[in-house]
């Protein structure tokens, strides 16, 4: 394993590109402000104090700070004095912990990161493993709600505006169940998107569509079903998926009852 270290008043710190992920600009400029601090007061005290030790750690600890800003590689451990600490890795480590964890505690744990370094957003293991929990989560929730009578069919390598589930009620009517998600925080949903979604969703062999919904942004997502009742008068539910603390059964009651819409009937007229 590849180390770096600097050594100086009996300590030690550990760097490994191997076992982090480099730190941000934002980390950066943090790293650089405590460590100018650290270090400054440091200097200072070497003059004004007669504590040799405090100052050491305060010089030893800014150090550690600025090489951290200036190389851009995390603090994994270090010893000084005798007072050692070993820091594992960060999101590699915890992405990987969440893909061989059961399911909840996977979860607890992408959302946790999630919480405390946002940025993992952008970073394809942990979308594509979040993007899995929300596969598992949804077909766990229509499993809830299966009826005795009822069907779940799974599709295989679904495409753009294809189900992940269909589900068949006693009654005989078809739900389209999606999972649905987006690449950022915004939730934005392209032209390019909406009209091959609706390309698909055109040629749908069910009765409604149920989209579950795990971005937190949801106005383009309420016009793309507002346009697919439009054009395909079947009817469109969204459950907000953000907290998971719904269930589908409640969304498809309310599928179940509502009136189907007429293709491309616009607002009917009203009286005077």
């Amino acid at each position: 394993m590849s180390q770096s270290e600097t050594s100086g008043v009996s300590a030690r710190v550990q760097f490994d590109p191997a076992e982090a992920d480099p730190l941000s600009q934002r980390q950066r400029v943090g790293a650089a402000t405590a460590g100018i601090l650290l270090a400054g007061t440091g200097a200072v005290a070497l003059f004004v104090s007669d504590n040799g030790a405090g100052t050491a750690v305060a010089l030893v600890v800014g150090g550690v700070f600025l090489l951290m800003s200036i190389t851009g590689m995390p603090f994994l451990g270090g010893r000084l004095m005798d007072a050692e600490l070993l820091m594992g890795r960060r999101r590699a480590r915890l992405i990987q912990r969440a893909k061989a964890a059961p399911p909840l505690e996977a979860r607890f744990l992408m959302d946790t990161l999630i919480l405390t370094d946002p940025e993992v957003i952008e970073d394809p293991s942990a979308v594509a493993l979040d993007f899995a929990l929300l596969l598992d989560e949804v077909r766990h929730a229509a499993d809830e709600v299966l009826e005795p009578e009822g069907e779940l069919h799974h599709l295989t390598d679904p495409e753009v505006g294809d189900p992940l589930l269909v589900l068949k009620r006693s009654t005989g009517q078809r739900i389209g169940i999606y999972a649905m998600t987006a690449k950022s925080e915004t939730g934005r949903v392209s032209t390019a998107f909406a009209d091959q979604f609706m390309a698909r969703a055109a040629q749908a062999e069910f009765d409604a569509f149920l989209w579950v919904a795990a971005a937190s942004f949801q106005d383009d997502l309420k016009s793309l079903a507002a346009r697919v009742e439009r054009e395909t008068g079947k009817r469109v539910a969204i459950v907000d998926w953000s907290t998971r603390r719904v269930g589908l059964e409640r969304s498809i009651y309310e599928l179940a009852n509502r009136d189907p819409r007429v293709p491309n009937q616009g607002t009917p007229a009203t009286r005077e």
